[in-house]
């Protein structure tokens, strides 16, 4: 009878585990005596038992977490493929990302905050600190670049949308430890200049300055003490009528299997590839439809993860 009920019991595990895992889950944490907030999404397949990766998504300026949701679309993926997803939300709907401007650096750590999320993630459930992720869209970007920078032990590759290296620590960029990039830039972007310069519609230097797309991409490189091989990708161009077409650079001979690799979208604008047109394109561009973007980053950390570089595609 005894066994009976513990099957029973078992049983019931199971199926409460498959009803409550694939959700979205409201969370807070105390940082520096401040709440700070995220929205935790677990896969349909979410077993206390097996390790997952974590890819933590930050929105842009102005945004929240639950817009990110609805633009990037992850926690479909997060459902097919079988990993973490995490969508902190920023202190009045920006990050401290190390831009310095008439109005920045914006005086708070949300560096300590992502990893104290990580921390508290992963002690709550069973993440894979081994596969840490993060990606984001304009000032979310900006700050993936920065976790980067301030926490390279700790995230394995980063894939930031609409941003550049900040012009305020270009010079002094390198990493701890060698770090994946997937940069996706539109060369018509009306707010984070693909040539680089002032941030914003209006060059006024409220939110600093960046160095070029191409100059970021050279900085990284030296970070990870990657050679000029490189292999070059034409996406094929799905939407004629997006104003957009797109190409693929990857430099594959870097420190530890690591790799950079930029996605150039010529004609394309401050928005998220395959997401909606969340602003009119006269203020904010075209929206890439050749590719997902969402689908290209978890392709790219998924690389990351199993350690193939495009060296051994070829």
């Amino acid at each position: 009878m005894k066994s009976t009920i513990k099957v029973f019991i078992f049983l019931l595990y199971l199926v409460f585990s498959a009803v409550c895992s694939a959700k979205d889950i409201d969370g807070k944490i105390i940082v520096d005596e401040t709440e700070r907030e995220y929205i935790l999404h677990l896969p349909k397949e979410y077993d206390v038992t097996i390790p997952l990766p974590l890819v933590m998504v930050f929105h842009g300026g102005g945004g929240d977490s639950k817009g990110m949701v609805r633009l990037t679309k992850f926690n479909k993926l997060s459902d097919k493929e079988n990993f973490i997803v995490v969508y902190p939300n920023g202190i009045n709907k920006s990050w401290s990302d190390g831009r310095i401007g008439e109005k920045l650096p914006v005086d708070r750590d949300d560096v300590k905050f992502a990893s104290y999320l990580i921390d508290t993630l992963r002690d709550k459930y069973n993440i894979d600190t081994n596969f840490v992720f993060a990606t984001g869209i304009s000032n979310g970007g900006f700050f993936s670049i920065y976790l980067a920078y301030k926490l390279s032990k700790r995230i394995l590759a980063v894939a930031p949308v609409t941003a550049n290296l900040p012009e305020s620590y270009a010079n002094e960029f390198k990493m701890e430890y060698p770090v994946s990039l997937l940069l996706i830039n539109g060369t018509e972007d009306p707010l984070v200049k693909y040539d680089g310069g002032f941030v914003g519609f209006r060059d006024e230097g409220e939110r600093g300055k960046s160095v070029s797309t191409d100059e970021t991409i050279r900085l990284w490189m030296k970070a990870n003490n990657c050679m000029t091989s490189r292999k070059i990708e034409d996406i094929v161009n799905k939407n004629i009528h997006d104003g957009c077409t797109a190409k693929k650079f990857t430099y594959y001979k870097c420190n530890d299997r690591t790799r950079v690799s930029l996605i150039k979208i010529d004609g394309g604008g401050h928005t998220w590839p395959g997401g909606t047109q969340y602003l009119p394109k006269l203020i904010v561009g075209n929206v890439c439809k050749d590719f997902k973007a969402t689908e290209v980053i978890w392709e790219f950390f998924k690389k990351q993860m199993q350690g193939i570089s495009d060296e051994d595609e070829n």
